[in-house]
């Protein structure tokens, strides 16, 4: 009887280790770090979108190939933007 409680300790002990693993390894860090850039695009410089948000900051936001684009923003165009925390645009679409 001790031998058989030991042996399920065991396979309890093993069997948690591996959800551990499962439950931070589903969590991309890339994720927690995105933020949204709400704003108009004041101009284009190469790949770089400069964007003036509603606090009347310009962000600079990198677009590459990428870059998931809604439509051909220009300069005067009000969007919304994806990033990641270095202003790397994920997305871009015209703002609602």
């Amino acid at each position: 009887m001790n031998r058989l409680f030991r042996w399920l300790v065991l396979v309890a002990v093993v069997l948690s280790f591996g959800t551990v693993t499962l439950t931070y390894a589903g969590d991309p860090p890339a994720a927690k770090s995105a933020k949204i850039v709400q704003g108009e695009v004041l101009r284009i410089e190469g790949e770089f979108y400069v964007v003036k948000d509603a606090s009347g900051k310009e962000v600079r936001l990198h677009v590459d190939k990428d870059t998931r684009l809604d439509g051909t923003p220009k300069a005067g165009d009000r969007i919304e933007a994806q990033a990641t925390a270095d202003g790397h645009a994920t997305s871009i679409k015209p703002a609602m």
